[in-house]
């Protein structure tokens, strides 16, 4: 069986991003992710930030409501808004909120520690995909911290594996392979390389499929 939800949609780079690149695999990811679910991302640039990812991303370091919750976790501003998981997902609601996209009280997006393969596999089945963190290895042997999306999945019976569009590019090859599209994820790579790296039970934000209000 195989499915991709990320099928003849864009895929997003975090490579040509104008809001901080090289530090923008989390928002890039989520913009994936809510693309593949259907929502229509690609609408909504503005004339100063014309690609989705740059527009979520400076919602969030801007939405007086993002930065107030951001303040209550990391008062010392140790790490921006975008890098904490908790306000990515609020942060990703608020912004598709305030363009019109998400009924008043529902979100698109749910963060959880305890993300199985099986949620994720139920999640795209219903037509959706999940943003996770990991931890990777760049062709320089640097170990990195990196958001992927999960978009799909491929199983024959004997194994499964899942498909990732990967904003920064191929980690096979330590990111040489600068195009993350489609790239398979073993699903011995999902249990070690994600976190919490070689639990069964992952942080993941779930990211539903586009409804109209």
């Amino acid at each position: 069986m195989k499915k991709n939800n990320s099928q003849n949609k864009p895929y997003y780079s975090q490579r040509n991003n104008q809001l901080k690149p090289e530090g923008a695999c989390n928002v890039t990811s989520m913009i994936n992710a809510l693309s593949s679910a259907g929502w229509p991302v690609s609408k909504l640039g503005t004339k100063k930030y014309p690609q989705p990812e740059d527009a979520l991303m400076n919602f969030m370091m801007n939405d007086n409501t993002v930065l107030v919750a951001w303040r209550k976790i990391d008062p010392a501003g140790s790490y921006p808004p975008n890098e904490w998981h908790a306000i990515l997902a609020l942060g990703t609601n608020l912004w598709l909120r305030a363009n019109g996209l998400l009924c008043q009280y529902k979100n698109a997006v749910e963060f959880r520690e305890d993300v199985t393969a099986e949620d994720v596999t139920r999640t795209i089945d219903n037509g959706g995909a999940v943003v996770c963190t990991g931890r990777f290895i760049t062709a320089q042997k640097k170990t990195i911290g990196h958001v992927v999306c999960v978009v799909g999945y491929e199983n024959d019976g004997n194994e499964k594996t899942f498909v990732l569009d990967d904003s920064w590019g191929d980690y096979h090859d330590g990111y040489v392979t600068q195009n993350g599209n489609d790239i398979r994820m073993s699903f011995a790579d999902f249990t070690s390389l994600l976190r919490p790296c070689g639990s069964a039970r992952k942080m993941g934000h779930i990211v539903s499929m586009f409804k109209e209000c």
